[in-house]
């Protein structure tokens, strides 16, 4: 051990004994290495446990490749194994026209404007 010792250090700091504790106040006593070789806090350790014990209850595995459970039914469905072939949009034809103007809409309200009005006059008899 080091002749000084920090006073708060990381968690690796505190696991190797060269500091006291971390800022959140966790002290060797706390920590623990787990599987993969992290240094997590026990407490934290044992409560992601045990809810992935409740969630496996509930049917619920872990899906390889992402970050998060999926339901035992939806995990080997045949849709899960169908080939997707690339990306596929909606295309629609028709080509581009640039946007209309102040003056295009002022022109074809009255345009309409004027059908409506001819269109009326057609219907009455005079």
């Amino acid at each position: 051990m080091p002749d000084k010792i920090k006073a708060v250090g990381s968690k690796a700091e505190v696991y190797h004994e060269t500091a006291k504790h971390t800022s959140g106040g966790l002290k060797k006593k706390d920590l623990m290495k787990t599987k993969a070789g992290r240094i997590v806090s026990r407490k934290k350790h044992a409560a992601g446990k045990k809810a992935i014990k409740h969630l496996r209850a509930l049917g619920f595995i872990a899906k390889k490749g992402t970050f998060r459970l999926m339901r035992k039914s939806m995990a080997h469905s045949p849709k899960s194994k169908k080939s997707h072939r690339g990306r596929r949009t909606r295309r629609r034809g028709g080509y581009n026209e640039p946007a209309p103007t102040v003056a295009d809409a002022a022109s074809t309200a009255v345009t309409s404007a004027a059908g409506a009005v001819s269109n009326m006059m057609a219907d009455k008899k005079y």
